[in-house]
């Protein structure tokens, strides 16, 4: 044997000492109270088909993972998945006693702290659903479990048992005959701290496989201290890795890499919520993550403990933390805990979303927002609710700089016009800021906004203000088409300023469709000789022409707008406009 495997403890060590008196001490008690069997047999054969019977992967992946979590520098986990085996390594710390405890019983896990992901000590029961016989290697300590043996020693003392259970009774060994046995074993031992190594039952490697293709990559976001994960089967090998560039991490699953930002918190239970929260978390401060796919803002997320639930949180990407869900940590529950939690979360996103702004598209973070103020469950109505009023008095609407404000902080345009007018009008340099960003003007985004105003007038307490919110949702908060052009007109301090200006905000109404271009809709836009502003028409206008008109005639075009050919031909074409005819 190698001097790289020198380091692994024999079945003499003291972890086999261990083993041994626990294995004694569980015989007794079996000898004491029979009904003990039936108890363990149908504990185990509760997880292994229930709720964990497809999650074997991740129960092993979970477990390496928080034997990183512990040692300084994380590490790397590998699976590898043959016909006979299945193989999953890590460079963790040691398992110990507490740790051989845990998979002996349930719920005596030495997990403590909210950087681990495991708990009670259900999950590595699961593997009962794919092997009789789940063997752990360790640098302190191996051991194995068998189901026939178990039967055996069991029988002998309850003879009356119909059934038996396989994980608490391990036997010691000595790890070389094994690594001199498999090539696979042994290459992963010159590396690894830990390797459970699972012979397959028949027909149970399609299951693994399958396990294999759709593990979420998304796990390396929330496990900083796992720096990369392999998978190796019969047809393909993956690895997962994650690196961190300026202000998001790259996420890389194969050749494919997707960038993403996280934002944490990390949070003091109050003493309900502590009274009401999980049991392993003896600290009482709880990190909660947002994360969040750049490239996929507008798809809906989930909550994950550690590895996605099947509870939707309607907000983009992902919102990761220690909920407390149902034993197979598959659904959130309600209770003080969650909504405590629930409503940190609503802080975090309020506080961090402005960060998803960018300068090409200053409103491309309400696209992470939920498109409907209710969830499919409780938990994540009161998500919604929260987040809304939270956004409030929060900057998250662009103005015309980009710059965020609050939503009362803005002039909001005519709804339902088209992109290209939105964006002639946004085109002009001198145009007032205070209006909302036409990035912010789809329908979609326009329905956030809405939302937040809704949330808004709900929550309101003083009713002047109430009252306010709801007269700007009655009325409508866009201006009229006549206050969207004259805003780009109204401040012009100069004649040059005045021409430039009046020529913008007749070319974005000469865009906009044929019923929308009545003069009484369009305001007084256009600038005269006489340097007055006039309503567009016919009746009202003309071209000065050939002839020679005095400048302070009422009515003249400024014939700077007159000798601008796009100016022109818009007044004259779309408008009507023409030269003053001879009496």
């Amino acid at each position: 044997m190698s001097d790289s495997l020198s380091d692994w403890a024999s079945s003499e060590g003291p972890l086999g000492v261990y083993i041994r008196e626990q294995v004694d001490n569980t015989l007794e008690a079996y000898r004491a109270q029979p009904n003990l069997v039936e108890e363990h047999v149908n504990t185990e054969d509760a997880l292994a088909r229930g709720g964990y019977a497809n999650r074997q992967l991740l129960e092993l992946i979970q477990n390496s993972a928080d034997a990183l979590a512990i040692k300084e520098g994380g590490g790397r986990i590998r699976v590898r998945l043959t016909q006979d085996y299945l193989y999953c390594a890590d460079e963790g710390i040691p398992i110990d006693e507490d740790g051989i405890t845990a998979l002996m019983f349930a719920r005596m896990s030495p997990k403590r702290g909210t950087n681990q992901i495991g708990r009670f000590g259900l999950g590595f029961k699961a593997v009962l659903g794919i092997t009789d016989r789940p063997e752990f290697f360790s640098r302190a300590g191996s051991f194995y479990f068998d189901a026939v043996d178990a039967d055996n020693r069991i029988r002998s003392i309850v003879p009356e048992a119909q059934n038996f259970p396989v994980l608490r009774l391990p036997q010691a060994i000595d790890p070389y005959e094994a690594f001199q046995n498999d090539p696979i074993l042994q290459r992963m031992a010159v590396w690894a701290t830990n390797i459970v190594r699972l012979p397959l039952i028949s027909g149970t490697y399609d299951r693994l496989s399958e396990q294999i293709t759709s593990f979420p990559s998304e796990f390396l976001l929330f496990v900083e201290h796992v720096r990369q994960l392999m998978f190796d089967t019969e047809e393909s090998d993956l690895v997962l890795s994650i690196c961190r560039e300026d202000d998001h991490y790259l996420l890389s699953e194969g050749d494919d890499t997707t960038r993403w930002k996280l934002f944490e918190h990390t949070h003091q239970l109050s003493d309900a919520a502590r009274e009401d929260g999980r049991s392993v978390d003896d600290t009482g401060c709880i990190k909660i993550t947002w994360a969040v796919p750049l490239d996929r803002i507008r798809d809906p997320g989930r909550f994950w403990a550690y590895y996605p639930t099947m509870t939707a949180s309607l907000v983009a990407g992902i919102l990761n933390a220690p909920w407390k869900t149902n034993e197979d940590r598959q659904n959130l529950l309600q209770g003080v805990y969650n909504e405590e939690m629930i409503d940190v979360a609503a802080d975090l996103i309020a506080d961090s979303l402005s960060q998803l702004s960018t300068e090409e598209d200053p409103a491309s973070h309400l696209d992470a927002l939920p498109r409907r103020l209710e969830g499919d469950g409780e938990l994540t109505t009161l998500l919604c609710s929260w987040l809304n009023h939270n956004l409030i008095d929060r900057e998250v609407v662009p103005d015309q700089h980009g710059r965020l404000l609050g939503i009362r902080e803005v002039n909001y345009p005519p709804r339902d016009l088209e992109k290209k007018v939105l964006e002639r009008w946004a085109l002009y340099p001198d145009r007032p800021s205070e209006w909302l960003h036409h990035s912010a003007t789809t329908r979609r985004r326009l329905a956030t906004i809405d939302r937040i105003f809704e949330s808004a007038s709900e929550s309101a307490s003083d009713p002047i203000q109430k009252a306010k919110y709801v007269l700007l949702q009655l009325n409508g908060r866009e201006s009229s088409l006549n206050e969207w052009l004259e805003a780009l007109v109204v401040d012009s301090r100069t004649e040059k300023e005045s021409i430039r200006a009046s020529m913008v905000a007749i070319q974005v109404a000469a865009l906009l469709p044929e019923d929308k271009r009545e003069p009484e809709y369009l305001g007084e836009i256009a600038f005269t000789a006489s340097c007055e502003w006039k309503t567009l028409g016919p009746e009202t206008l003309y071209f000065r022409g050939s002839r020679q008109i005095s400048p302070v005639e009422n009515g003249l075009i400024h014939h700077q707008l007159e000798d601008d050919p796009e100016t022109n031909k818009v007044l004259r074409e779309v408008f009507g406009i023409d030269t003053m005819t001879s009496e």
